[in-house]
């Protein structure tokens, strides 16, 4: 491209020159920068660009360097992503004028102008104070400086976003034409974001038990105890009852062994046992329901705070332990 007279030769020689940073990248690195370099020139004179780009990236990388960052913005210029290279003829000016290198500045700020011309841009335009409004373009932050400002940007397609605490998001996708071309985003005012239902309304109290409905339900539970405790004893007489007869005489119930008439105490015993519980039980079991349907509901700070029923297993006989805190 630049081989065809004298003063192009000397343009292509300034574009492959490479200046690097003294004292900052090692030996190695430089080799490696050099490598990259030669293989980014060879791979643009081919015009495998987009390859010939990966190069010079790599190789600013390990060594930053004038002649590399003209080549890179050569390499995207080609590709048509006019602001990467616009950016990257900056760059290559601003190191050459950091390193006293005129010539070379003076060769990346012609190219910077020229391209200047051609730029696609986005022009952003936001409410003001809305706070805490954060807008992003392609996912990143713009600060509020930038709205208003036409920013260059490559030709294709870029993503504008805008959110605030408490409102509606907006999103808008557009696709910027070649240059020179400057497409206006404008961001509206963003809507306040409506409470999610109920969530601002009062619940209406539900209905708790009153205290008396509460001592109802205990005292009912504790019915239903005496009668699952009577129920254990009647059981417990029925087998100390069978268990007794193996200790009789078949033909004469009366004549037992020791251990036979004390399994028949033990059986009569159980069976008084059983019979008052169970009386007493059906009578508590009562009044409790008496209690809990008279006793209705009221607020909750008259709620039971905690009940509970636990099981009692013994040798011999079963039950239930249960109550309630207020």
């Amino acid at each position: 491209m630049f081989r065809k007279s004298t003063a192009l030769s000397f343009f292509t020689a300034i574009l492959l020159g490479a200046t690097h940073v003294s004292g900052q990248p090692s030996a190695a690195d430089k080799a490696v920068a050099d490598k990259l370099f030669d293989e980014g020139r060879a791979l643009l004179d081919q015009n495998r660009v987009p390859e010939a780009c990966l190069k010079f990236a790599e190789s600013d990388r390990y060594d930053p360097s004038v002649g590399t960052r003209l080549n890179l913005g050569e390499c995207h210029e080609r590709q048509g992503m006019t602001a990467s290279a616009y950016g990257h003829f900056g760059d290559a000016a601003r190191l050459a004028r950091e390193r006293g290198d005129k010539s070379r500045e003076a060769v990346a700020e012609e190219r910077r102008q020229a391209l200047e011309k051609k730029l696609s841009r986005i022009r952003i335009t936001a409410p003001s104070g809305m706070a805490g409004l954060e807008v992003l373009l392609d996912g990143k932050v713009l600060g509020a400086a930038v709205f208003g400002t036409a920013l260059p940007v490559d030709p294709g397609s870029h993503v504008v976003e805008a959110r605030a605490p408490g409102r509606t998001g907006f999103h808008a996708e557009k696709v910027v034409p070649a240059g020179p071309a400057t497409v206006e985003i404008v961001i509206p005012e963003l809507a306040a974001v409506a409470p999610a239902a109920g969530k601002d309304v009062a619940e209406a109290p539900k209905p708790q038990w009153s205290q008396l409905r509460g001592v109802g339900f205990a005292t009912g539970i504790a019915g239903v105890v005496g009668l699952g405790v009577g129920v254990g004893f009647g059981a417990a007489a029925l087998q100390k009852n069978v268990a007794s007869k193996e200790k009789c005489e078949a033909g004469d119930p009366t004549r037992c062994t020791t251990e036979g008439y004390s399994l028949r105490n033990a059986a009569g015993f159980s069976a008084d046992v059983a019979s008052v519980l169970m009386g007493i039980g059906g009578g508590v079991l009562a009044a409790g329901v008496v209690m809990f349907v008279v006793g209705g509901n009221e607020e909750p700070a008259a709620q039971a705070e905690r009940a509970w029923i636990t099981p009692v297993v013994g040798r011999g006989s079963f039950g239930v332990s249960a109550g309630m805190e207020f």
